[in-house]
């Protein structure tokens, strides 16, 4: 099924549908990359618009207790402007 997209909010762009990877955060804490989401990308300034069938969808793959695919090393790193 083709997902239908709108022109971008931003610049009025065309919105065409590819594959991105996601960073999903849940709170402070809860990071999970997902990869192959499909998502609406303009064409001019590159905004990412993400239908509610798919952020549910991701929502579960997230929160899912199956394994893995891959885990990756992440270093945090705090700003100290004051």
């Amino acid at each position: 099924m083709a997902r239908v997209y709108h022109r971008c909010y931003f610049c009025g762009g065309e919105v065409i549908e590819q594959r991105v990877t996601v960073d999903y955060r849940w709170g402070d804490a809860f990071l999970v990359v997902i990869r192959h989401v499909p998502a609406g990308v303009c064409q001019q300034c590159g905004e990412q618009y993400l239908k509610a069938e798919v952020v549910k969808e991701m929502e579960k793959v997230a929160h899912s207790q199956e394994e893995a695919k891959e885990i990756l090393r992440i270093p945090v790193r705090e700003l100290q402007v004051a």
